[in-house]
């Protein structure tokens, strides 16, 4: 059964409107439910699109959820900085930043499903050790993901030196994962017309990576900057 699609039309922020704009610090935790309302949808998408199968439709509702969520809340943002408390603005710098790179990892989901969609109308599949090299880097951003989205939503700064060696780790395996998958191409072990879509994946599996560290470290720095821990 497919999913109903979405009107973008219809779509509305579910916690933020425009009368919260005469009490900031209100507005602003009703924004921090909006952003992780919206990093729920992202991991949805994320998660779905490494298997997407059956779930094409829920992505593409999400993904425009997703982008809604992104463009109104920015605009909303932008209205209510003039009248928040000097103190706030730290806060209100790095929801402008996450938002964009929420944004982005959605559309990396988005890249993903469509990888899945043309592999499978060509009748193409990565070679069995492609797809555990590419499922072991899958299951580190997940990792990622989950300590990202604890860090925003509780505040948690406890995990983030992990999240840093995760990122280093996802940055070897892509140069990693890339090698290897040139050396089964000249081996004759892997087709050649996965390249493309094999080297498309882990690229953006390593941006949604590097995504993830900004947002987890957006709760120290509104940059998301690694600095502190570096």
């Amino acid at each position: 059964i497919k999913d109903k699609k979405i009107s973008e039309e219809s779509l509305t922020l579910k916690y933020v409107d425009e009368r919260l704009l005469t009490t900031p610090s209100i507005a602003l935790m009703q924004v921090k439910k909006e952003i992780d309302y919206m990093f729920s949808l992202v991991k949805e998408n994320i998660e779905a699109s490494f298997s997407p199968k059956d779930k094409i439709d829920a992505i593409v509702n999400n993904e425009k959820i997703i982008n809604f969520t992104n463009a109104a809340l920015t605009k909303f943002l932008i209205k209510l900085s003039p009248s928040v408390e000097p103190s706030d603005e730290r806060t209100i710098g790095s929801y402008f930043h996450v938002l964009n790179d929420l944004e982005r990892i959605g559309d990396h989901a988005e890249n993903f499903t469509d990888i899945y969609k043309e592999k499978f109308a060509k009748k193409l599949e990565f070679s069995e050790k492609g797809k555990d090299e590419v499922a072991s880097m899958q299951n580190k951003v997940l990792e990622m993901l989950h300590i990202a989205m604890d860090a925003f939503h509780n505040l948690n700064s406890d995990n983030l030196p992990q999240l840093t060696n995760l990122e280093d780790e996802v940055d070897g395996m892509k140069k990693s994962l890339i090698a290897n998958h040139f050396a089964r191409l000249a081996d004759g072990g892997c087709n050649t017309e996965v390249s493309p879509y094999f080297s498309s994946t882990v690229a953006g599996l390593e941006r949604v990576a590097d995504h993830l560290v900004n947002v987890g470290f957006s709760i120290i720095n509104p940059v998301g900057s690694q600095k502190e821990f570096k």
